[in-house]
This record gives C-alpha cells, sequence and structure tokens, in this order.
C-alpha cells in the first residue's frame, strides 16, 4: 500500500468550545467546521440549516440564449433530441430533461451513444441519423463541450445544438446557438462546482422562469443521484440540492427508482449520500458499462408495468461487473509480479485486450488507491486503445492528456478524472510523453492525502459525543466524511473477519480498550503486530443493532507512532527517481553501501517469508540504515543477485531469502553500478 501524507486541518477547540454554545450545538461538530473555514455563529448555522439558496440559472453564460432557441421551438411543435451520455450523470440528466420537456408538451427523443460502439459524447453518425428523423434542434446533457469537429459536422447539416455540459472546455469552443458550460472562461457565474444534471436542471429553471425550488420538488431525487455519482463538490446549493433530494428519494414517486431502490435493499431506509452512492449509483452505472442505457432510460421515465423485471436485469449487470473489474484486477497484478518496473512511472499505464472498456474506469480508481500514483488503464479493441484515467489531488491528469493530444483521437475529463481514446500504435508513443510532461511539471508527484478532521482521544468513542457527527450530512466531494486520528494505541489483537477480507482490531489508548473494522485489509497483508503502537485514522458513525445505538469504527489508514511520513514520502520520492535514472542532488544520492545490503539481508533471512510495508520494514531496522531510499534500493538489489525473491500477494508484496543461494558478489550488481555511476 501507498504512504498516505496524513493532512490534519488546523483546530481550535476552545474556540470551537464557544461556538457550539453560542449556538447549542456538539462541540465535536463545531470543532470539525471550524477546522473546515466555518468559524462564525452565522456560518455554521447557514451550513447546519442546509438551506442554501438557489442561484439565478440565468447567471450561466449563453443560458438566455439556450432559452429562446428552446422556447421557439416549442411554439413552432418542433421535434428536439436530448443527446446524453452513458454513466449516472449523464443518464440522470437524460431522463431529468426528457421528462421537463414532455411535461410542457414538447415533442421530445432522447440519444444517448453506445459505449462499446460509439464511445464518449457527439459523433457525426449519430448527428445524422437524428437529422434524418426531422429533427433540427439537439440538446446536449453532460456532453459536448470538446465536440469541436462534431458541432462543425451539426451546423453544416443544418442542426442547431444547445450545449450543455461541466466539463472543462478545450481552448476553442464548439459551434452552437448556445454553450451553457460554467467551467468557460467568460463565465462569470460560479457554479463550476455543478454536475451534468445541475446544469440540466438550471435549463429546466431557466425555461420555467424560476431558481429552481418549484423544479426542485419534482427532480430533486434525480439531481441528488447524480450529484452524488459524479462526485462534485457538496458545497452552496449542491448541499441544499442533495439534501432535499435524499429526502425526496426516500418517499420517491418515481416508479423505477423505486423498483431500483427496492432491488438494492434500500427501500424503506434511511438514504444517505453513502449509501446511494454505494448502492444505487453503480447498478444505474452498470447499464451503461454494458450498452443497456436505455434499460435505465426506460426504467425512470416508465409508468408501465414490469418495472421490477428491468430493475432485477440492471443489478445482475452490477453484479456482472464485479466480476469483470476482479478479474482485470488479478490479471494486473500478475503482470505486475512479472514485470513491477511499471510502477516506478509517475503515471501509471496499463493495457489489455478483452478489458471491458466499461468497468476500466473503477480499476483505475481502485489502482491509485493500491499505488499512490495516477494511472490510466486501456481496453486494447483492434487498431484503438479506449482508456480511462484517474488522478490525485494535486496533480490534474486532463492537463497531462492535453499537453499529448496530438496523439488522440478523443478525450475529455476533469483534474481527477479524464476519458481517452488512441490508435493503439501510438501508445507506447503517448506513455513516454506523458511520463515526460509529468517529470517536467511535477519533480516531486503529489502523495496521496487523507485530511484529517481533528484528534479525538479513546475516552471521547461514544454514542452520545459523536452521534452529532450525523448532522453534517449529507457528506460527499467537499464535505467528506469526517476522518479522525486517534495516536498512540497499542495494537492487542487482529482478527480476520468477513471470510478472510477483512480485520478486527483490539487496541489499547489511555487505559480504554476499543475494536475497530479494517475493511479491505486481509491478514496477510497487514503490516502491523500485537504490541506495535499505532496512530489511526478512523471514521466513525452510529448505528442501530438489536435495538440498541452503537459506535462503528472504521480504519481508513494506520501509522506507526514517531516516525516522520512527510519524510519517509521525500525519500519514496528520491527512489523512484533514482530508478528511473533521473538527476537528483548530490544530497539526495541516497545509495545503499555493503553495510546496508548486508543489514537488511540479515533480517530477511531472520524473518523470511516477510509480507511487510516498506515503511514498517524499515522502522523494525531500528535506524540501523539511514533512510528508506537506501532500504529499498537494498532490497532491490537483493532480489537481483538472486538472494532474496519477491512475488505480489493480494496487491501486495512478499519477501523470501532463497534457500542456499550461489556465491555472488554484491559489486557486480548493475543497480549498484547504474547508481554509483
Amino acid at each position: 500500500m501507498p504512504i498516505k501524507r496524513w493532512r490534519l486541518q488546523e483546530e481550535d477547540r476552545a474556540e470551537a468550545s464557544r461556538l457550539a454554545k453560542e449556538l447549542g450545538i456538539s462541540p465535536i461538530v463545531a470543532s470539525v467546521l471550524w477546522g473546515r473555514g466555518y468559524r462564525t455563529t452565522g456560518a455554521l448555522s447557514k451550513f447546519l440549516s442546509g438551506q442554501e439558496a438557489l442561484t439565478d440559472p440565468f447567471a450561466l453564460k449563453d443560458m438566455d440564449l439556450a432559452v429562446q432557441r428552446i422556447h421557439r421551438a416549442l411554439d413552432a411543435g418542433e421535434r428536439v433530441a436530448v443527446y446524453g451520455d452513458y454513466d449516472c450523470d449523464g443518464m440522470m440528466a437524460t431522463v431529468l430533461l426528457y421528462r421537463y420537456l414532455e411535461s410542457v408538451g414538447c415533442d421530445v427523443c432522447y440519444y444517448i451513444p453506445e459505449r462499446d460502439r460509439e464511445g464518449y459524447g457527439l459523433n457525426k453518425n449519430a448527428l445524422r441519423l437524428i437529422y434524418q428523423e426531422g429533427i433540427r434542434l439537439v440538446i446536449t446533457v453532460d456532453n459536448g463541450i470538446t465536440a469541436v469537429e462534431e458541432a462543425d459536422y451539426a451546423t453544416d447539416l443544418g442542426l442547431d445544438l444547445v450545449i450543455t455540459d461541466h466539463h472543462k472546455p478545450r481552448s476553442i469552443l464548439p459551434r452552437a446557438v448556445a454553450v451553457v458550460d460554467p467551467h468557460r472562461l467568460d463565465d462569470e457565474s460560479g457554479c463550476e462546482y455543478l454536475s451534468g444534471a445541475g446544469v440540466a436542471f438550471k435549463l429546466c429553471c431557466a425555461l420555467e422562469g424560476e431558481n429552481g425550488d418549484l423544479l426542485l420538488d419534482q427532480f430533486g431525487d434525480l439531481v441528488a443521484i447524480a450529484t452524488v455519482a459524479d462526485i462534485v463538490p457538496l458545497v452552496r446549493e449542491n448541499r441544499a440540492i442533495v439534501r432535499r433530494g435524499l429526502a425526496l428519494l426516500e418517499n420517491t414517486e418515481n416508479p423505477g427508482l423505486e423498483a431500483l431502490l427496492q432491488v438494492c435493499g434500500l427501500n424503506g431506509k434511511h438514504l444517505s449520500s453513502e449509501n446511494v452512492a454505494f448502492g444505487l449509483v453503480p447498478r444505474i452505472n452498470s447499464a451503461g458499462r454494458f450498452d443497456q442505457v436505455d434499460q435505465a432510460i426506460e426504467l425512470l421515465i416508465s409508468e408501465e408495468e414490469g418495472l421490477e423485471e428491468i430493475a432485477q436485469k440492471i443489478n445482475n449487470l452490477n453484479s456482472q461487473r464485479k466480476q469483470a473489474e476482479d478479474q482485470i484486477i488479478e490479471q494486473i497484478w500478475e503482470r505486475l509480479e512479472a514485470d513491477p518496473s511499471v510502477l516506478q512511472e509517475r503515471i501509471v499505464i496499463l493495457s489489455g485486450e478483452g478489458w471491458h472498456h466499461g468497468v476500466v474506469g473503477i480499476v483505475a480508481s481502485r489502482m491509485v488507491e493500491r499505488v499512490g500514483k495516477p494511472c490510466i488503464v486501456f481496453s486494447l479493441e483492434g487498431e484503438n486503445a479506449r482508456g480511462s484515467a484517474r488522478s490525485v489531488d494535486g496533480f490534474s491528469i486532463i492537463d497531462a492528456i492535453d499537453a499529448c493530444s496530438q496523439h488522440l483521437l478523443r478525450y475529455g475529463g476533469h483534474d481527477q478524472a479524464a476519458g481517452l481514446t488512441l490508435p493503439v500504435v501510438d501508445l507506447e508513443k503517448f506513455t513516454r510523453q506523458i511520463n515526460l510532461w509529468a517529470a517536467q511539471h511535477y519533480p516531486e508527484m503529489p502523495a496521496l492525502e487523507l485530511s484529517i478532521a481533528g484528534t479525538v482521544y479513546p475516552r471521547e468513542l461514544t454514542v452520545p459525543q459523536l452521534e452529532p457527527l450525523s448532522s453534517l450530512e449529507p457528506f460527499g466531494c467537499g464535505n467528506e466524511v469526517p476522518v479522525f486520528q486517534i495516536s498512540q494505541c497499542t495494537i492487542q489483537g487482529i482478527y480476520s473477519i468477513g471470510e478472510g477480507k477483512h480485520l478486527r482490531l483490539r487496541l489499547l489508548g489511555d487505559g480504554v480498550v476499543f475494536y475497530a473494522v479494517y475493511f479491505g485489509m486481509r491478514q496477510e497483508n497487514f503490516s502491523y503486530g500485537v504490541g506495535d503502537v499505532v496512530d489511526l485514522a478512523v471514521t466513525v458513525d452510529v448505528g442501530e443493532w438489536n435495538g440498541e445505538r452503537r459506535l462503528s469504527i472504521k480504519v481508513k489508514d494506520l501509522h506507526l507512532s514517531g516516525l516522520d511520513y512527510n519524510q519517509l514520502y521525500h525519500w519514496e520520492q528520491i527512489y523512484q527517481q533514482l530508478c528511473l535514472g533521473e538527476a537528483v542532488s548530490a544530497e539526495d544520492r541516497l545509495i545503499p553501501d555493503r553495510n546496508d545490503i548486508a543489514v537488511v539481508y540479515r533480517y530477511l533471512r531472520a524473518s523470511s517469508p516477510l509480507h511487510i510495508a516498506d515503511e514498517v520494514l524499515y522502522w523494525r531496522l531500528g535506524g540501523r540504515v539511514t533512510d528508506l531510499c537506501r532500504m529499498k534500493l537494498a532490497v532491490d538489489i537483493l532480489v537481483e543477485m538472486g538472494l532474496v525473491t519477491r512475488h505480489a500477494l493480494h496487491g501486495g508484496s512478499c519477501l523470501t531469502v532463497v534457500e542456499n543461494p550461489s556465491r555472488v558478489d554484491i559489486n557486480h550488481s548493475q543497480i549498484l553500478q547504474r547508481l554509483q555511476n
């Protein structure tokens, strides 16, 4: 697992307590909000009320032009096409605009491209088919901002385009009647936080001539799902939209959504952004991943019988998605075991034939968590490679991709996520260029970070102390579930649960014994042992079991108490640069000597086989090797010389000393010779 930096938010418990008393709220709630910049009674009250006013839809650039053209179509009885996208945000935006236009008497249809055959966004064949159907106005939702060539084609055909999107534009905007996108450089609305469905909702509000309060009661469930799904910031009116939308969703009047909630096991339950994100959204997305979008759209716009059957089919697609995802991950680790050098690049690029392009985005996200670097995963399909990219905070993956655009057939996205297509023959050149760009702009790559909302002491781990945190909901991007640090805890027990997929830890801190669950951590991957003193990063929530309110503590990360993790990360970056043959300063040429290599070898020989995180191995060496970089290079040299083997194990690696190895001369190590030159 990669080393994560913990970024502790500023704390002032005395000031937070003062604000809490003035407002009559929990001190821990006030403390979290104070750390997030809400430092007056007015700011705290406004946040907790969730009554953020909806902004004027006409503040968005070109909204007036969009409304004029659509009203002209309505008055003339024109047939209008809504052109959507196959992810959850795009589908919700399509359903929202379709249902609104239908409700005002528009002759409306929708078109969503097939992921497999057509790919993302506008395409010329689809535009030609739409034109041949006699349609003269196309409204895009959640796409279109980068479709410069396709927009020219549509205009030449005689199609009018109204583009609504929330992705970043290129230097040239597409030719259209109106281009409504809060990321336009000349847009001053301040609505960059909106999802694609959020922009479509603004269009409906503008068409209706209101700010959205009434329409939110009608369509809030759809916009809330999309806002949660697209991981846009839950700030300002997004927070109000999701809060009201989730309440509507619990008693939704949309029969398709009700059927889908039923198969998710969420019907009749309190809905949070978390259970929508992990229960409802993946199932909706699965329809797009396996080219069954029409099933999902019909489920959400239909009033007919048999919706439960469609919902079950979509639920089955989600199971199919999980299976495809796991198979790709397994193949990736097998490949990385044979050639781990890919992991040394700044941007990890992986590709494979037969990898379902509908799930490579999820795989890229999982790989970012596993390796701590931006990742692009490509599905090789004949002559083309279709990829999804995911990044870490502080590294704009769309800027990196844009810098290599001469190799690309199409691309688009955000700082943290993007999609791209290029010829397979250009994949190697693209890989070299994007990593060269990253080296030039990021000599030290941003680390995976974990934002820590504050410190909690073991004696504070009680239901009355922590249950008030629920008042901060809905949680999501920009208003994340608070993560707390619990320092100086001794591990007293380590127990496998969930068929070995998770751990339950017994911990002691300040004389208080408590338990925490570490989801997704297998015992063989857990580098710590009974007696180790650790700092925990945890989330806490209160639930009901057998009629009793209980506290649940979930581990997000562990650090060894007393280790300087910022220094560890710096050493890790030097190690990566040395492995890539990049120039480093004289003081950063951290090259192991024979004694360093001998120290590491003796420890491994006494402990083999050893499955352990790099920083834990460094700590167990007790300072006998001066830094993490030298230690990791020493391990590499031992593997190169055939004294130690390293193989993948459930996403980690296991080091085993070779029995009765041949006699070797460390001076013959090619790694050591290269480093010393």
